[in-house]
């Protein structure tokens, strides 16, 4: 199997997925590749893997078709969910707004804040500082 470079991946890894909009443009973007007819690739003698598949697999298709779309290309590269763990700074992509760590990270940050949640329940104090009666 052949590597691609870091930029054609995701931070962790996986390939760009596209949304259903992305995915439709990228369609209609295939169909002006000069190695696409009729839903075949001249180079593999085949389908085209970039026509069928949900993300950016045609090697051909990011380096000679994507960039002639700049405002696409960005728009499939730089998703607006990426963002950077607070811990470790590895890219992650958030599933929401609040996402602030990497799943290896999130584990070890969940247990320190139940340890230091519990400490301070056993302690008797509450948020001001002051002893409860």
């Amino acid at each position: 199997m052949h590597r691609l470079d870091p930029i054609e991946r995701l931070p962790d890894g996986s390939l760009f997925r596209l949304t259903p909009g992305q995915l439709r443009s990228v369609r209609g973007l295939t169909k002006r590749c000069c190695n696409f007819s009729g839903g075949e690739c001249l180079l593999l003698d085949g389908v085209c893997p970039q026509h069928i598949s949900r993300s950016l697999l045609c090697r051909w298709f990011r380096r000679a078709v994507l960039p002639q779309q700049p405002k696409r290309e960005q728009s499939i590269r730089s998703p607006k969910k990426l963002r950077r763990c607070a811990v470790c700074g590895r890219g992650i992509l958030t599933r929401s707004g609040r996402a602030k760590y990497c799943r290896d990270c999130a584990k070890e940050v969940h247990r320190q804040q139940k340890a230091k949640s519990a400490r301070k329940r056993r302690s008797g104090v509450d948020n001001l500082g002051a002893k409860s009666s």
